[in-house]
């Protein structure tokens, strides 16, 4: 875990004196700790959101990755569990939106809207995070036009 890194290189002959604490679900962090040791345990939907958000939090990029693909195989079910999904920081759903088709995005049925308005905002950004699509407005006609 890469989070842990700057704890361990810095000081190798005091490796007793580590002091860790954790917060956050004990079974989360009993998923995690079977994953570090190569157990291979399985997602569900309802651990999904906060693998992802811990995984994060841990630098554990490999691990990301797998959630995030997982996330959107199940966005569907994963959205009409009663969980919150403020948690997600922005640049998890700048990730998420990258990885979901705007098809998916558009026939899902997020009625309290946790995660579908997000999404469309971070699909719309990573449009105009390229060059090609940044939008000029003329100074005769006041049109928006891209360069393109």
């Amino acid at each position: 875990m890469k989070y842990f890194e700057k704890y361990l290189v810095n000081d190798q002959k005091n490796l007793d004196e580590i002091d860790i604490s954790v917060h956050c679900d004990i079974v989360i962090f009993d998923w995690l700790m079977k994953f570090v040791h190569r157990q291979k345990p399985e997602q569900d939907i309802k651990n999904a959101v906060s693998i992802l958000i811990s995984s994060d939090f841990l630098q554990m990029s490999g691990l990301v990755e797998d959630s995030l693909d997982f996330v959107v195989r199940h966005i569907e079910e994963i959205i009409q569990l009663p969980i919150d999904m403020n948690c997600l920081n922005s640049s998890l759903v700048k990730k998420l939106a990258s990885k979901v088709d705007l098809e998916t995005l558009d026939s899902m049925k997020d009625k309290r809207d946790k995660l579908q308005s997000k999404l469309f905002m971070k699909k719309l950004e990573l449009v105009f995070d390229k060059p090609e699509n940044l939008l000029t407005r003329c100074v005769h006609c006041s049109q928006l036009f891209t360069k393109a």
